[in-house]
Order: C-alpha cells, then structure tokens, then sequence
C-alpha cells in the first residue's frame, strides 16, 4: 500500500492532491485536453508512479495517433513498463460487455502490481465516450464511478474520468458530478460542490 496520507502534484495545479482522488474531468475539445494530459502522465513518471491510459479510439491501430494528438506518445513511448495505453474496448469492456465488478478488479490488480515492483503509486485516465455507443453494461457507468471512491480508499490511486460536454447530455454530467469528489472545468481543478458521498 502507498504510504498513509501520500500527497500527489497533478501537475497542472499547484495544490498537492490525496493519491486516491477521483476526478471527473469535464472538455469542450482536445486543445483543452492538451493543456492538461501531458502534465498528468508527465507528473506521474516523475512521481515514479504507475501511468495508464485509455483512449476512445476504434483499434490499437488507432491509437498511436490519438496519443500523439493528445502529446501523450513520448511518455507512453519512453516509459515501457511504467506508462501504458489501451483502447476502451481493452480497458472498459474486453468481454464485449462493461462490468463494474470486472473493472473495479482489474484497476485493483494495477495498482497492487504497481505496488510489487516498487512503483509509489498509479494513476489512470480514461475517456468516457464510449459509453454512448450503447456497449451493453453501460449503464451501470454510475454506479462503478460511485464505488471507485470506495476502492480508492484501499488501494489510493489517482483517477481521472474525462467527459466530452459536447456529447454528453446535461442530465447525465449532473449525475456523474455527484460521484467525483473533484472536477475539472474550464481548465480549473475545483473541489466539487455537487458531489455525493454515498459511502
């Protein structure tokens, strides 16, 4: 386990932030996500953290460039090991099919596999979007959004959830608001006040 009461640089804020954060990021295009991403992985393999990446794109074929697009290749590229990449049907849904128990498991194994080689902690950053498309499972979405801050409290990894404001609906950004402790808005890390704590 990472030591008790370990403080992370995000990198795109000054505050240090508790290695088990959640945070919904919440983008209105990928030049905003540019100002962003780099800082967090970079952060990351400074921290000598784990760094998983998880890129809405349609095949491994795909994602060289989606990394790229995003200034996430290098750090993916150089840190083999450390930094990692998968498409969403990889991270979200490798059964055909979104299963919270599943993924709640296996972002508990990545973090303890971290922890066994010596790595201080893990941090992950995932695209939503997917979830759109109508993947069966997808609709209990919220509720493995809620039980990731339960998970985070054993295992505290750092967990970014990034949400396209121009494809979700209102409703539903309102109901993933209040499963995410913290947001990040307009480029701003703030402290979500519409945040739910159903633990």
């Amino acid at each position: 386990m990472a030591a008790p009461g370990r403080h992370v640089c995000l990198g795109f804020t000054d505050e240090p932030y508790p290695a088990g954060t959640h945070i919904c990021y919440l983008y209105n295009s990928d030049d905003e996500r540019r100002q962003i991403l780099p800082l967090y992985a970079r952060q990351a393999l400074l921290g000598h953290e784990a760094f998983n990446y998880v890129a809405d794109v349609p095949s491994r074929a795909d994602l060289p460039r989606a990394l790229e697009e995003l200034d996430l290749a290098a750090a993916v590229r150089d840190r083999p090991g450390q930094a990692e990449a998968a498409i969403t049907a990889e991270g979200y849904f490798p059964m055909g099919r979104f299963d919270p128990d599943d993924m709640l498991a296996r972002l508990r194994e990545a973090y303890v596999e971290g922890q066994a080689r010596g790595l201080a902690g893990a941090r992950f950053a995932g695209e939503m979007t997917w979830a759109l498309r109508g993947i069966p499972g997808a609709d209990r979405i919220l509720e493995c959004e809620s039980r990731i801050n339960e998970l985070i409290k054993e295992a505290p990894m750092t967990i970014m959830c990034q949400y396209d404001l121009n494809r979700f609906d209102g409703g539903l950004i309102y109901d993933v608001l209040n499963v995410h402790p913290v947001v990040i808005v307009g480029g701003h890390l703030l402290r979500n006040p519409f945040y739910q704590n159903y633990g």
